[in-house]
């Protein structure tokens, strides 16, 4: 019988054959598994790219967050203003200044009592339609507060009436009107809904307007929380709605609404949408340029908002309903924005193809 070669060789020799290739195959795995194949290689890139970008976006969003506001000393206000003899900006409540490194303006008001938490309170607000609080400073019997001023910027009411051109205005066009109107009127919808708070203090002297685009900011933003008000009507979002009407009223016809002419802008306004002659009460230089079927929109808009101020002592008369949410009017002020850009778009002619006119002498 045949026997196996493993049968014929010594018991030795297959032993020592045995250990020489588990050793072999021992060191091949160690080997392998110690050599970083394509896969691994990839995915160890990948995990640090990721991680890369993750700590890069980290920092952008960091960055672009805003610096906190500071509590100024006097001391600093007062140099930045030279003693607060420095002009104040044209038409405006403010100083134009620069504070570490910022454009600011700086307002002036009136407080009562120290609130340090509510001033921090308000800070938190974000908006596009919001000037950004640079910081503020509590000194004696007033409080002053510094908002993010862009370069070339101006409060509506200078933007609306020159002191020194009645004929000139900044908003010469219907639809900067209209975006300023919807501006305010986003960051008043927000404060309201979002923020869960009310503004106070708004009309054209607190609004700023700057380039590009004439875009809209509002400032003092919880003031009259914080410094008190001169108004007999506490702060509340009805006289937020019922201000905001006044502005509106104001964009439209170029008049100041100031507290001893509300009344006859606002009987002036509907009279006009009454007797339906609103384009006679628009603003003339807006050069008779401008949507009417949206003006009458937006005349009706701001009588509703303002029809409180309109209310007279006439027992006949019935009371004025409650102003509307802010909500509500945002959405139509947004409507009549969408509806004036495309009316102003019907109004850009295409220019003419001039490379096949000669202007050789004929």
């Amino acid at each position: 019988m045949c026997k196996s070669r493993s049968d014929a060789l010594p018991a030795s020799s297959v032993a020592s054959r045995s250990r020489r290739s588990s050793a072999t195959t021992t060191t091949t795995s160690s080997s392998s598994s110690s050599r970083p194949g394509p896969a691994s290689s990839s995915i160890s890139g990948s995990t640090a790219s990721a991680a890369s970008s993750s700590s890069s976006s980290l920092a952008a969003a960091r960055a672009s967050l805003p610096d906190p506001p500071v509590l100024y000393p006097f001391h600093e206000l007062a140099a930045a203003t030279n003693n607060f003899l420095a002009k104040r900006a044209p038409a405006s409540t403010y100083w134009p200044c620069t504070l570490r490194g910022h454009h600011a303006a700086l307002f002036q008001l009136r407080r009562d009592t120290n609130k340090k938490p509510l001033l921090a309170a308000t800070a938190r607000y974000h908006h596009t339609s919001l000037a950004p609080l640079l910081g503020a400073c509590l000194a004696g019997p007033h409080l002053y507060i510094a908002y993010e001023l862009p370069p070339g910027a101006a409060t509506l009411s200078a933007c609306l009436r020159s002191p020194r051109n009645p004929n000139f205005t900044a908003l010469r066009t219907w639809l900067s009107r209209v975006q300023v109107a919807a501006d305010v009127a986003q960051g008043l919808e927000y404060i309201h809904h979002h923020a869960g708070a009310v503004h106070g203090r708004v009309s054209s002297s607190t609004v700023l307007v700057s380039d590009p685009g004439l875009r809209a900011r509002l400032t003092h933003m919880g003031a009259a929380q914080l410094a008190g008000t001169d108004d007999e009507e506490e702060p509340s979002r009805e006289a937020d709605v019922r201000a905001f009407g006044l502005l509106l009223l104001e964009l439209l016809s170029g008049e100041q609404a100031a507290t001893y002419r509300v009344r006859s802008v606002v009987e002036t306004a509907a009279a006009a949408l009454a007797s339906g002659r609103v384009r006679s009460w628009v603003d003339r230089r807006l050069g008779d340029s401008f949507p009417q079927a949206v003006a009458e929109r937006l005349l009706e808009v701001g009588l509703r908002c303002a029809c409180a101020c309109a209310s007279t002592e006439e027992e006949e008369r019935p009371p004025p309903p409650p102003p509307p949410e802010m909500t509500w009017v945002a959405g139509k002020i947004s409507k009549a924005y969408l509806d004036s850009r495309a009316w102003d778009h019907t109004l850009q002619r295409p220019q003419a193809d001039l490379s096949s006119v000669s202007l050789a002498p004929r």
